[in-house]
């Protein structure tokens, strides 16, 4: 699965959407400044309602006023290093680190959704846990539910024939994982084995679809940290309706909307 036919990275586009974020914030307070002179004005020429534009102006001012006061307060604690300034920047480092978790999260639970094959969403579970997560090897099996097993489809960081097939419901920390019978959370088991760090089953409502198995971190991380259990959560929640939506839209018969149908559909 190469990331030139998929387009732009999910790192990519999820920092897209943060330069886009945060220019409608600059823009807000330029329009807000804008608007604010534009009242002033009419109000000094008399024009329009009087009361209106007065109540207008003097709530813009306000807004103003205290965007101004923040931007100068932030300029001082900086400056002069009041209450830290490496911890002012440590503060601010996280900020920027929690806002670029939230846009990651807002941006791969879209992909997963808009996906419409097995393929798209092995490749935004494979950039997430790769590129956000930091997992260096994991492996992705899927539910054959006539067998009862689960067989591996992908593997990052190592052979896929390596890998065999796993009996359903599971054996030891395998099962232990699956009888939670829901996506994974952080308060869910991990399913650590011998070569295994973590097992993230993925569901599809309570109907498992598959099992993500992380096996190795990337060099340079040590361990999960706090902040990885909310895109585990989102893999195990949203990866399994990805699959099942791709499955369901692989073997549906193509037919187009039409008025009855959709009426009957809801009962109108």
């Amino acid at each position: 699965m190469s990331q030139d036919a998929a387009g732009p990275s999910l790192q990519a586009r999820t920092q897209a959407f943060l330069r886009e974020f945060f220019s409608k914030g600059e823009q807000l307070v330029r329009e807000l400044i804008t608007e604010n002179g534009r009242l002033r004005a009419a109000l000094a020429a008399g024009a329009g309602d009087t009361g209106e534009a007065a109540r207008a102006v003097d709530r813009l001012t306000r807004q103003v006023a205290e965007l101004e006061a923040e931007c100068a307060d932030l300029r001082r604690l900086a400056g002069s290093g009041a209450g830290g300034r490496d911890g002012f920047r440590s503060r601010g480092d996280d900020l920027e680190r929690d806002h670029y978790r939230l846009a990651a999260m807002y941006v791969a639970g879209s992909q997963f959704h808009i996906a419409t094959t097995v393929e798209e969403v092995l490749r935004t579970l494979t950039e997430i846990l790769l590129n956000f997560v930091g997992a260096g090897r994991f492996s992705v099996y899927i539910a054959d539910e006539e067998r009862q097993v689960l067989f591996p489809l992908f593997r990052e960081g190592a052979e896929l024939g390596d890998l065999a097939e796993l009996p359903l419901p599971g054996l030891g920390a395998l099962a232990e994982v699956i009888e939670r019978g829901g996506r994974w959370t952080h308060d869910a088991p991990s399913g650590a084995e011998p070569g295994v760090l973590l097992q993230l089953p993925l569901y599809a409502g309570t109907r498992l679809v598959g099992l993500v198995r992380v096996e190795r971190l990337l060099p340079q991380k040590s361990s999960f940290d706090e902040g990885d259990a909310g895109l585990l959560e989102l893999v195990s929640e949203h990866a399994g309706v990805g699959i099942e939506t791709a499955w369901i839209r692989a073997h549906a018969q193509d037919v187009p909307l039409s008025r009855t149908a959709l009426e009957r559909l809801v009962g109108t």
